[in-house]
C-alpha cells in the first residue's frame, strides 16, 4: 500500500518564510552585556502560557533593578493580561486574543505595525515550542538582539540562542539562561515573583467571609489539563479529595485555568467535601485565592507551579506524560504522586505525603 506524506500548512510556511525573512533580518553587530542598559527598549513576546510569565518575571525584575531606565513592553494573551498589568516593571502592555495570531488576519498585521513602530532594541521570545506568528513578530520588531530558545526553526527569528543541555532541568530554572545569554552571569537567587499586596488582602477577606471557622483548612484543587496534555481522571482526583476531607476539617476551593465552566461543574458535582462557592474572574484572581490555601492538590498545571513559587504545601498529581523538566527539585513543601495508566493511586502513599507536608509546614 502506498503512503503519501503531506507537509502540514504550518511546516510549509516555515520553509517558505525562513529564507525570505532571513534576507530582511537585522544583522548589525552587537556586544553583550554592553548593548543592554538604561537606554534599552525591550519587547517580551509571551508564549501564551501562564506559567511562562511566572518563570520569566524574576528576569524582568532583575533587569529593571539593574537598569531602572529600561522600558519594557509585554505582548501577552488577553486571558493573562491582568496578571501582567500587576507587574510594576512593565512600561506598556499589548494584549491579543489567540485568534489574532494568524498570518492572514488583519488584526495580526495591526500587531506587526504597532511592534515595528516602537523601535525596540532587545526582544525576548518566550517558550521552547516554535510559534511562527510569534517568531515573525520578533523579527519585524527590528531588534538587533533577539533572544529565545534554540530549535530547528529558531533562526533567523532569534539571533542569540539559548541551548539547554539537560532535559531534566526544571523549567522554572531555565529562564535564568536569558540573563546568561545577555552576558550577565548572576549569582544567587533572582528577585522572587509576587502578587501586589492589595490582591492578597482582597483574597484573604473573601476567603475569611466564606470560611470563618479558624480550625478549618482551605484546600485548593486544580483538576485542569497538565503540561503533558493529560490530566488525572475526575474519579481518581475526587476520590483523593473526598478521602482527605474525611481526615481533616477543610473546605475545598476548585480553581482551573484551562477547564471550561461545564467541566469544572462536573468535577465539583463528584465531590463530597464542602466546596467554597468562589469563582475567580481571571487568572490573577485565581492565583490570589490560591495564595490563601493551606494545602494545594493539583495536576501539572499553571496553578501547581504558582503554588510551588508561593511555597504552599502542594501535592502534584502528575500523569506518566509529565516529564522530568516539570518536577520542581529541592522543594520540601512539594510532594509528587505520578500515576500510571490503569492503576489507582495508592491511598496510603497519598496520606503519607499529606502527613509529611503538614508536619513540615506546621499545619496540623
Amino acid at each position: 500500500m502506498g503512503v503519501v506524506s503531506i507537509l502540514p500548512k504550518s511546516d510549509t510556511m516555515k520553509g517558505l518564510l525562513g529564507p525570505i525573512l532571513g534576507r530582511v533580518a537585522r544583522t548589525d553587530a552587537f556586544s553583550l552585556p554592553g548593548d543592554i542598559g538604561d537606554h534599552s527598549r525591550v519587547l517580551v513576546i509571551d508564549s501564551g502560557d501562564l506559567t511562562e510569565l511566572l518563570f520569566f518575571s524574576p528576569v524582568i525584575k532583575y533587569l529593571k533593578n539593574k537598569y531602572p531606565g529600561m522600558r519594557v513592553t509585554f505582548l501577552v494573551r488577553e486571558g493573562n493580561s491582568e496578571l501582567v498589568r500587576s507587574m510594576g516593571e512593565i512600561s506598556e502592555m499589548i494584549s491579543y486574543e489567540p485568534s489574532h495570531l494568524s498570518l492572514s488576519s488583519t488584526t495580526y498585521f495591526s500587531l506587526m505595525k504597532r511592534i515595528r513602530s516602537r523601535g525596540f532594541t532587545v526582544t525576548f521570545l518566550l517558550g521552547s515550542e516554535f510559534s511562527l506568528p510569534r517568531a515573525v513578530l520578533a523579527l519585524v520588531g527590528r531588534s538587533r538582539i533577539r533572544i529565545g530558545f534554540a530549535g530547528e526553526n529558531s533562526y533567523p527569528y532569534v539571533n542569540c540562542e539559548i541551548r539547554s543541555e539537560d532535559s531534566s532541568v526544571y523549567e522554572g530554572v531555565k529562564t535564568r539562561s536569558f540573563l546568561t545569554a545577555l552576558g550577565l552571569n548572576v549569582e544567587g537567587p533572582l528577585p522572587s515573583w509576587g502578587l501586589p499586596e492589595q490582591d492578597i488582602r482582597w483574597a484573604k477577606q473573601l476567603v475569611h467571609f466564606h470560611k470563618p471557622e479558624k480550625g478549618t483548612k482551605l484546600v485548593a484543587v486544580d483538576p485542569g489539563m497538565g503540561k503533558g496534555a493529560h490530566r488525572l481522571v475526575d474519579e481518581s482526583f475526587t476520590y483523593l479529595v473526598n478521602q482527605l476531607s474525611r481526615r481533616m476539617p477543610c473546605k475545598v476551593l476548585v480553581v482551573s485555568n484551562n477547564l471550561d465552566e461545564k467541566r469544572v461543574e462536573v468535577f465539583k458535582s463528584k465531590l463530597r467535601a464542602d466546596v467554597l462557592d468562589l469563582e475567580p474572574k481571571n487568572a490573577k484572581e485565581g492565583i490570589a485565592l490560591l495564595s490563601c490555601a493551606d494545602l494545594v492538590l493539583s495536576g501539572n498545571t499553571d496553578y501547581f507551579h504558582f503554588a510551588v513559587s508561593m511555597r504552599i504545601p502542594t501535592i502534584g498529581l502528575f500523569t506518566r506524560h509529565d516529564t522530568a523538566n516539570w518536577f520542581p527539585k529541592g522543594t520540601r513543601w512539594v510532594q509528587i504522586l505520578q500515576g500510571v495508566k490503569g492503576q489507582r493511586l495508592a491511598l496510603d502513599e497519598f496520606n503519607s505525603k499529606i502527613d509529611t507536608l503538614l508536619h513540615l509546614s506546621g499545619v496540623e
